[in-house]
């Protein structure tokens, strides 16, 4: 037996070379290991490609995902009731520790107001503060358009509410293209701590107590919430969650701006009224039809 074909023939690979292996290496011209060199290299980079390819398709199409997961379903409200009269209507409750109103508005026109207001102005129905202001330099916090025209940005509170055609949506998400649409069809839009968020309450840091005051999503309309006694904003959420409040986000509360006016004209009102002259300060208002 060939003593080199006894060491070289490979039963394993699959196939024997004829000759043995030294008498093919011996006599096979260099260029064929030059293009078997070539083609694995090919092959390799083929490979890394490809699944660098897939890898990137796959981290993309999960962007998209988680964008279509966390763009909420906007439910827009108008509280239209054709045998009502434009009102404020308001009920008690109470739940657990926390003394609730509700301000319910019916055949009214949702607005966000820029100013200074006119308290005597006997159709506006309900008017509270709306974004916050800063201490530092009076200006807004959070994104807020009124009217097509922003006049500030910013991502520091997740709950918004926005105003188109005389109705009015809220919720809660990082990011929203109702900021982009306000300011391209003539809407209004300003962000607030978000209070509840799909039934579930949003938890937030400050401990202090004080009245609270929510817009809410509640019972198929939209509302305004207050408490009657000083809470923790924590407590006053779950028990707008225990109430059944769909979706909500505070208002400035504590004693300031804002009251409401029954069907006799009679006011009461929430908070002292607002004695500064800041340009900036902006209301959300409910007015007759």
């Amino acid at each position: 037996m060939n003593e080199n074909k006894e060491m070289f023939d490979n039963e394993e690979s699959g196939f024997d070379i004829i000759g043995g292996y030294s008498d093919y290496k011996r006599h096979s011209p260099w260029w064929i290991w030059a293009t078997i060199a070539a083609v694995v290299f090919i092959v390799i980079i083929f490979i890394v490609v490809r699944v660098s390819v897939n890898r990137g398709i796959s981290e993309v199409n999960a962007v998209v995902y988680s964008s279509e997961e966390t763009t909420p379903t906007n439910v827009w409200f108008n509280n239209i009731d054709a045998s009502l009269p434009s009102f404020i209507d308001v009920s008690e409750t109470a739940i657990d520790s926390v003394d609730l109103k509700i301000l319910t508005p019916y055949n009214v026109i949702p607005e966000l107001h820029l100013g200074k207001i006119d308290t005597s102005d006997t159709d506006i129905l309900f008017a509270a503060l709306a974004a916050d202001i800063r201490r530092d330099n009076g200006k807004i916090v959070g994104a807020f358009v009124h009217e097509g025209e922003p006049h500030s940005w910013g991502l520091s509170k997740r709950g918004y509410c926005a105003i188109f055609d005389d109705a009015i949506t809220l919720g809660v998400a990082d990011n929203s293209p109702l900021f982009e649409q306000a300011t391209e069809q003539g809407g209004s839009f300003f962000r607030q701590y978000p209070s509840v968020d799909n039934g579930k309450m949003v938890p937030n840091n400050p401990e202090n107590l004080s009245f609270r005051r929510a817009l809410c999503a509640y019972d198929g309309k939209v509302c305004v919430i207050v408490s009657t006694n000083r809470v923790l904003m924590n407590d006053f959420s779950t028990a707008l969650v225990k109430l059944g409040v769909k979706n909500a986000i505070f208002l400035v509360g504590s004693t300031e701006d804002g009251w409401y006016r029954a069907e006799d004209g009679s006011v009461t009102r929430l908070g002292k009224k607002y004695a500064k002259n800041n340009p900036n300060i902006n209301y959300l208002v409910f007015r007759a039809q």
